[in-house]
């Protein structure tokens, strides 16, 4: 099970995105990639040809794409033909978290859950021969710079207990300190966004964060 970091670009320049995620690709091993609708979550980021972009402009990156939205079911295809590698969606998005799981993973790539912080981690267990990955949050959805929730480290012991070895992605308020707590709390994937792409030298903060994890 390998540690990673996964840089989301709704914290990025977007006037300048190839040069944001440029200056980081080297040191992290996952594009994340933020969808929200506005509706699920009280902010609208961007859609699918966001996606296609990213893709055709780092083809040899893992794209993973995290779906804040209502009835992602509906959507799903449009994100695995712009090119995720990885499809995440909201378990309080849908009924229809199996068949969803399912059809994500008979187009060839990994799918996921993620639960929101109100969201017991447990509910997923029937799920768990469809999962590749689970996405606690560790903020509210919808907004990038938030703080990190510590109660949900407890969340993150109970998942990593009750699921082996999957990934157990986390996604909110990571930054140096966060991201240790979070790795001893049993987190393998960290989703970085503020502390990445608001800093002067984003590659100064990659090569941190690297340390930690190697």
């Amino acid at each position: 099970m390998k540690n990673k970091i996964s840089a989301s670009i709704l914290n990025a320049d977007f006037s300048c995105l190839k040069d944001d995620v440029q200056s980081v690709l080297p040191l992290i091993d996952e594009i994340h990639c933020d969808i929200m609708d506005g509706h699920f979550v009280d902010n609208i980021s961007f859609g699918a040809p966001v996606v296609e972009a990213v893709h055709q402009a780092f083809p040899g990156a893992v794209i993973d794409t995290h779906l804040m939205i209502d009835e992602p079911e509906k959507y799903r295809d449009d994100f695995v033909k712009a090119g995720s590698d990885i499809l995440v969606f909201h378990y309080e998005a849908t009924p229809h978290a199996y068949i969803t799981l399912k059809r994500i993973r008979e187009a060839g790539i990994q799918a996921g859950i993620s639960v929101t912080p109100a969201t017991e981690i447990s509910l997923l267990e029937p799920l768990a021969p469809f999962l590749d990955r689970i996405l606690i949050m560790t903020v509210e959805p919808g907004f990038g710079g938030q703080q990190f929730i510590p109660e949900m480290l407890p969340k993150i012991r109970k998942a990593r207990a009750l699921f082996g070895d999957i990934d157990i992605q986390v996604d909110g308020g990571i930054n140096e300190k966060t991201l240790l707590e979070a790795l001893k709390a049993g987190a393998n994937v960290f989703v970085v966004g503020s502390y990445l792409f608001k800093s002067d030298d984003k590659s100064e903060r990659a090569v941190k964060l690297r340390s930690l994890l190697d």
